[in-house]
């Protein structure tokens, strides 16, 4: 899908700029059978567009630091949020404010469906009864989060993990790029060996963290 970027950058007179840069599948034939360059929006795309080029131009004119403004990890940029889900209803809480979040700027949502664990004690812990259950439940909850996400023009994307290796749920994080992490708060502290979800999260990676109750 074509797309447009924004960015400040420096002008051929080292003054600071606004460069506008078009993806290359925006290349299209015109009437005439010249080539021509652009992209279609929503009257929300362009609302958005046009807000984050006056951010950058107010940036600019009171010569501050680039991302002042525009930086993506500013809670009202966040257009790619991750969602962690354990079928409970505080999974369901967090998957609700993630598609919030991510539809404010018609981003990207990828839902991460744990199954096999058990949050009923005090102490969080991956379990082998009823994964099957759990795997099917958080099946037709991704359906019933598709058709929202659909109807908000969210990009949506789901998979599933079985909560027996917290270190591959952990790792695949890690290489994920996101701008917002959403995980309920019986899932914060899952995890083993000291590597527990939040904390290591908070430390590895430069990203907001929501947590839901």
């Amino acid at each position: 899908m074509p797309s447009i970027v924004t960015l400040r950058a420096k002008g051929q007179s080292k003054e600071d700029v606004i460069s506008l840069v078009l993806s290359q599948d925006a290349i299209s034939l015109g009437p005439d059978g010249d080539p021509w360059c652009g992209v279609t929006l929503s009257a929300e795309q362009a609302r958005c567009l046009a807000q984050r080029l006056s951010n950058i131009a107010t940036e600019i004119e009171n010569k501050e630091t680039c991302g002042y403004r525009t930086s993506p990890l500013l809670f009202e940029h966040v257009s790619s949020v991750v969602v962690l889900h354990d079928g409970s209803q505080q999974g369901h809480r967090a998957c609700q404010a993630a598609l919030q979040c991510s539809s404010r700027f018609l981003g990207t949502l990828e839902l991460i469906g744990i199954f096999g664990i058990d949050t009923r004690g005090t102490e969080i812990k991956a379990t082998a009864d009823d994964c099957e259950w759990q795997k099917g439940w958080l099946n037709r909850l991704v359906d019933v989060y598709s058709e929202e996400a659909a109807a908000s023009g969210v990009t949506f994307n789901s998979r599933f993990l079985a909560a027996h290796d917290p270190c591959l749920i952990l790792d695949m994080l890690y290489r994920m790029e996101f701008d917002l992490l959403v995980i309920p708060k019986s899932l914060s502290q899952f995890g083993i060996h000291g590597e527990r979800l939040m904390p290591s999260i908070i430390s590895r990676k430069n990203v907001n963290v929501l947590v839901c109750p």
